[in-house]
């Protein structure tokens, strides 16, 4: 506990607290000058990822020795707790000014200038500060601002792309760049330059460009809506103003300024009223991308004095329109009358441009006009599950079970004729039981094997090698549903046949899609977003827009399902609960992976978690560096089954979580108590887990086996053997087992 001094150090007061840290302003007596001492609390000392951190940030700000970054004075342990040593910044941080109010344009160039030089100099190291914000930026007695914490910087190339948290999603949720908030791993300087021009954005206008009740639903509008006209906000401001925030905060790091250097320079030659046409032509066309900025808007600028304004923006709230080609967009001789015609048919037919595919985040929109089905009724007593209405086309319940309708067979599952009474009946060979189950399908080099559980009758389904995520088995068990691109596709598993389900075209991410177990709904992921419909793939095929899945949903609070981003999800076994992966907050970590369980029985928009973990229940030594969950699997009732990722695409140890108990059993590890293991599932009847496992002495290319074993066992010191399967190619290896209901 830090006292009145730490070592030679006078404390004073404490400045702040971080996620990692904390920082006093103190005294040095041996120089006789103030200091920053920011000191690891005792709580993380236990964690040698947390020194590591400490220690490579006080040696990467040494490296740098760059005039616009805050320097290093002193590093060391002081009784076994970690310190650096800074100097001492009087003059308060970037956050106190901008309270006060809008900055002058000048003011706003002038320290917007500096902080680029310092970034520059990081990025041409290949350092990424990835927590660029006011709060980080400091300034001395002199007024001079200088760049603070690289707490959780990434060294993008000199360490092989390693980064000092792993791959986990860090950051502050209001300057987080797009491929930031998705988790990409090869981010570069330029999701920086994002974070900068949110920066300018907030400094000229006095507001935020994006503002949100969660930080999940800012971290949502930075990856699908494209940034709001500033002029709108303080119109008072140079017309090239609106221009240069769009460029710095272009979802597509390709469109954005090359070095924080460059939008300095444009901010500057604005301030000095300088033209700018080498960035912003007169008469350029402005395309809002619509896979990358969500909006997918056309804004038609026309010249008028002082620089460019488009004469038409197109709110999400109000249209959406289809991605378009830069080649036909762009027409620097398109005459004006051409433009003003542009203007009329964008504001007149604002609903046929909105059919062509490419819209905003419904929770920004506007309410469609929102019929519900005629079976869906949302008043429904707490005993009844509110997404378990039957629709047209769904499979229905017979006391028998299952029976599919005819708008939703997925193959012709030919007919069995009876022998006559001269055949002779031909003995079936028993069919190996495992756990209720009686097939496995698997992935190997992104191609579907399915074979018996004893190992025989491996037969390939699929020969493409596209790559394949969320395999389900369908309701009759004779196909395998699956994601490949932007589409669900299924495939036969006698004829081999492929049929396409239903494609989202108007996405750029297609991540998961899960029937219920009752057969009645859907729950799909598409750009980290919700929605639970109604599984009637008529209905499905014809959306065009995601106001067309809001009107197939009987409640439209899960259709965008706006609280968390969700990843990917679970079923329970009685369709009455979802448990999603989410972008969420840890403690002591930041954004991270969380699994959290909720109720679907009611429509509300904030449905109270039944469970979440891994934080606060536990969590594992790698959660703090890398908080990633690659895969997960639940029984449906209290089981669930995960790993950490240490290695090759989400290889870790395994882990079970009893949500009934509220208790985890901590790094499992069947298979001769090592690593690494992936892609858990658990058998029909819950008695056995099913696993893919990969040595981790025999290196991170070597065969993957596939092992099930009876869950009851976990813990007797029982040696287990793995499936009589081919061992699966082990290069970038994402199997995804799952296994077949006994028919």
């Amino acid at each position: 506990m830090i006292t009145s001094k730490f070592g030679r150090y006078e404390i004073k007061n404490e400045i702040a607290k971080g996620g990692m840290a904390t920082v006093f302003h103190a005294y040095d007596p041996n120089f006789e000058r103030d200091v920053a001492l920011k000191v690891l609390p005792q709580a993380f000392l236990h964690d040698p990822q947390f020194r590591v951190r400490f220690e490579r940030e006080a040696k990467m700000i040494a490296r740098l020795e760059h005039p616009a970054i805050v320097p290093v004075y002193d590093f060391g342990e002081e009784e076994g707790q970690p310190f650096i040593v800074m100097r001492y910044m009087s003059g308060g941080d970037l956050t106190e000014r901008i309270e006060q109010g809008q900055l002058p344009l000048t003011e706003s160039a002038r320290i917007v200038t500096r902080i680029a030089q310092a970034l520059d100099a990081a990025h041409s190291r290949s350092i990424i500060h990835r927590d660029l914000k006011p709060g980080n930026v400091l300034f001395d007695q002199y007024g001079n601002g200088f760049l603070s914490d690289f707490g959780i910087a990434r060294v993008a190339a000199e360490e092989g792309g390693q980064t000092l948290t792993g791959t986990s999603i860090l950051g502050t949720p209001s300057y987080m760049s797009p491929e930031q908030v998705q988790g990409e791993k090869n981010i570069d300087g330029r999701s920086d330059i994002y974070s900068l021009g949110v920066m300018v954005f907030q400094m000229l206008s006095g507001q935020l460009p994006f503002q949100g009740e969660t930080p999940a639903k800012v971290m949502m509008m930075h990856v699908l809506q494209s940034a709001p006209n500033i002029l709108d906000v303080k119109p008072d401001l140079p017309p090239h103003c609106e221009a240069l925030v769009r460029k710095a905060m272009a979802k597509d790091p390709a469109d954005r300024f090359a070095t924080a250097s460059e939008l300095a320079q444009a901010l500057d030659s604005i301030a000095r009223g300088e033209p700018l046409p080498s960035l912003f032509s007169m008469t350029e066309t402005v395309v809002a991308k619509g896979g990358q900025l969500g909006l997918g808007a056309e804004m038609v600028q026309v010249a008028r004095p002082g620089g460019v304004r488009p004469a038409i923006s197109v709110p999400a709230a109000e249209t959406q329109v289809a991605r378009q080609p830069r080649s036909r967009m762009l027409s620097v001789g398109l005459p004006l009358i051409l433009v003003i015609g542009l203007l009329g048919a964008a504001i007149g037919g604002l609903f046929i441009l909105g059919k062509q595919g490419k819209g905003p985040l419904a929770m920004l929109a506007p309410t469609a006009t929102f019929t519900p089905q005629p079976s869906a009724t949302l008043a429904l007593p707490t005993d009844t599950p509110l997404l378990a209405t039957p629709t047209a086309g769904a499979p229905t319940q017979e006391p028998g079970g299952l029976i599919e309708s005819p708008t939703l067979a997925f193959t012709d599952t030919p007919t069995s004729i009876p022998p006559t009474p001269t055949e002779t009946p031909v003995p079936t060979p028993a069919v190996t039981i495992i756990g209720g189950a009686d097939k496995i399908a698997f992935l190997d080099k992104s191609d579907i094997y399915v074979a018996n559980l004893d190992g025989t009758g491996v037969k390939r389904l699929t020969e493409d090698g596209t790559a394949k995520t969320s395999m389900q088995w369908s309701f009759d068990g004779q196909s395998i549903n699956y994601i490949s691109g932007k589409c669900v596709q299924t495939v036969n598993i006698e004829s081999g046949k492929i049929d396409i389900l239903t494609c989202f075209n108007f996405v750029e991410y297609l991540k998961s899609f899960m029937i219920s177990p009752d057969g009645t709904h859907v729950a799909i992921s598409l750009d980290n977003q919700l929605y639970l419909v109604p599984y009637d793939i008529e209905r499905l095929s014809q959306a065009k827009l995601r106001n067309d899945l809001t009107a197939m949903a009987p409640c439209k609070d899960f259709a965008p399902y706006l609280r968390n981003f969700v990843k990917y999800m679970y079923w329970s076994k009685d369709s009455r609960a979802l448990a999603m992966v989410i972008m969420g907050q840890a403690s002591g970590v930041g954004s991270a992976d969380i699994i959290q369980v909720i109720p679907v029985t009611a429509c509300t928009p904030t449905p109270s978690p039944l469970d979440s973990f891994p934080p606060p229940r536990f969590r594992w030594l790698e959660y703090n560096e890398s908080p990633m969950i690659p895969t997960f699997s639940w029984d449906g009732l209290v089981l669930f089954a995960m790993h950490s990722y240490i290695r090759n695409n989400g290889f870790g140890d395994l882990y079970i979580y009893n949500m009934d108990l509220h208790k985890a059993q901590m790094k499992v590890n069947p298979v001769k108590n090592t690593c690494c293991y992936r892609d858990t599932a658990w058998s029909p009847d819950g008695a056995y887990l099913l696993f893919t496992y990969q040595s981790y002495s025999a290196g991170p290319t070597s065969p993957v086996s596939i092992y099930m074993i009876q869950y009851g066992s976990l813990g007797t010191s029982a040696t287990y053997e793995p499936l009589s399967l081919p061992p699966i190619d082990g290069n970038n290896p994402t199997p995804m087992p799952i296994l077949r209901p006994a028919q």
